[in-house]
């Protein structure tokens, strides 16, 4: 049962990248064509503003599902077209919803092999989690280092609750979410998505990861002093 568990799954992941990759997909998820097509799209927005915005979720909901790396565009066009609040709102939905999502499939289709393959990270996550509960989960996302896939996987070895998982994966985007999007609101100035990585930028990133490390640093030095 186990086997055709992973079966499946490999299966199901390359028919996905095969979509992804072979077909115009990945053409329209690039952030040059995105930025060629803003304008038009910005028309249609004006005249049915939540038709897109419901299927604006729906789509961005499907990448964080799939893994695919399309969050900080997606999200940057969004603050273009729909503005910056609903556009934090719609995404914080999505990449929770898709997040929630695809740490079930990992946790019933990859969740023994990923034990085996990831026994040291997953033992090592495990131990942070009993220590110092969602704020170290909250670091991982503040941090922005760590893809969604990543994280769940070690998630899911760890048996952390759905809920936690849906939590932190809200809270952790939603500053993210908002600075993106507000940058979206001058996508025609963005040559590359690389532009938006300011120093502010990168110092609110480092402020958050830092603010979100203060509950485990005074829980260690409780724990040292006791």
């Amino acid at each position: 049962m186990y086997i055709k568990r992973i079966a499946l799954f490999i299966l199901l992941l390359a028919l996905l990248a095969a979509v992804y990759y072979y077909t115009p997909l990945y053409d329209y998820l690039q952030f040059s064509n995105i930025k060629e097509q803003s304008t038009a799209l910005k028309y249609y927005v004006d005249q049915h503003f939540f038709l897109s915005l419901s299927f604006y979720a729906l789509i961005f909901t499907g990448m964080i599902l799939l893994s695919l790396p399309a969050s900080i565009i997606l999200t940057l066009l969004g603050g273009y077209l729909f503005g910056v609040l609903p556009t934090t709102i719609a995404a914080t939905w999505a990449v929770t919803l898709g997040a929630t999502l695809s740490y079930v499939i990992y946790r019933w289709f990859l969740q023994d092999l990923a034990r085996t393959k990831y026994q040291a990270r997953a033992q090592k996550f495990e131990q942070s989690m009993q220590k110092y509960g969602i704020s170290y989960l909250l670091m991982l996302h503040f941090s922005g280092l760590f893809p969604y896939a990543m994280i769940n996987i070690l998630a899911a070895c760890a048996r952390v609750p759905i809920s936690k998982v849906a939590l932190t994966t809200a809270i952790g985007f939603i500053p993210q979410g908002f600075i993106y999007a507000f940058a979206g609101k001058k996508l025609a100035t963005i040559e590359q998505v690389s532009d938006i990585f300011t120093p502010q930028v990168v110092l609110t990133f480092v402020l958050l990861m830092v603010l979100a490390c203060v509950p485990m640093l005074i829980k260690r030095l409780k724990n040292h002093y006791a």
